[in-house]
């Protein structure tokens, strides 16, 4: 039986641990050929080496660095001819209270969330154009919503990619390219290494349920689209949290 993805070719940013790892291995469990960026080669390398999958490919790339982003596209459409879809998850954030924030801590977390995400959309826009369609899917955050106490630069970045996912979904409509927002609520990965205790101990999911719901998102039928998901542990505080 054919996978969901079954020839699909999708780059996924930050795909090297946490989510995007979860979403490179659903798709490629779904038949998809993946090309998957890192911050490092070295951790390009040991993902690799530990998936050993001939579907699977990665590159480094910082995906604020404009010029590297096209080599990651022009690598992909290399490697697979056509690219279906895009998952813009590289992500970072910088937290605390705003009066005591470094302007470049701010401007880090838009350089990778925002920034990023657009070069990467610009950029699929481009391939997807003539080739008469695809998907971009953003992964944002439940803090786009309702924000969390020291969460100014992260807050911001997940707003603004809210903003650019609606957008990027009008200017697609008429080349058949679709944009969505995933929006995760609490999720383990080692972003929590550094979170305030109160935070840590709430409940969270695994990042292969985020990876299930990004798969359906992506796999819809090519006439449907799910431009927003909020996705969250149902014990979790969010709806009346402040």
């Amino acid at each position: 039986m054919a996978g969901l993805l079954e020839n699909q070719s999708i780059i996924i940013t930050g795909g090297t641990r946490g989510i995007g790892r979860a979403i490179a291995e659903a798709c490629l469990t779904e038949g998809a050929r993946v090309l998957i960026t890192g911050r490092s080669q070295e951790s390009v390398d040991a993902l690799l080496a530990d998936i050993k999958h001939d579907r699977l490919s990665g590159m480094a790339a910082d995906v604020a660095d404009e010029a590297r982003t096209a080599e990651v596209f022009a690598e992909a459409k290399s490697r697979f001819g056509r690219i279906h879809a895009l998952v813009n998850n590289a992500g970072i954030a910088r937290a605390g209270a705003v009066d005591k924030l470094r302007a470049k801590d701010f401007q880090m977390v838009m350089d990778t969330n925002l920034t990023g995400a657009f070069l990467y959309s610009r950029e699929a826009f481009r391939v997807m154009k003539p080739a008469g369609g695809g998907r971009i899917l953003n992964i944002g955050s439940i803090s786009s919503q309702t924000p969390r106490y020291g969460s100014v630069p992260y807050t911001t970045s997940k707003f603004g990619l809210q903003g650019m996912t609606r957008a990027l979904q009008v200017d697609g409509r008429e080349h058949g390219i679709m944009v969505s927002c995933l929006h995760p609520g609490n999720v383990y990965t080692d972003i929590w290494d550094k979170a305030p205790k109160g935070v840590v101990e709430e409940p969270k999911m695994e990042v292969k349920d985020i990876a299930r719901v990004a798969v359906l998102m992506l796999s819809m039928p090519e006439n449907t689209t799910m431009i927003d998901a909020t996705v969250l542990d149902p014990r979790q505080p969010f709806l009346g949290r402040g």
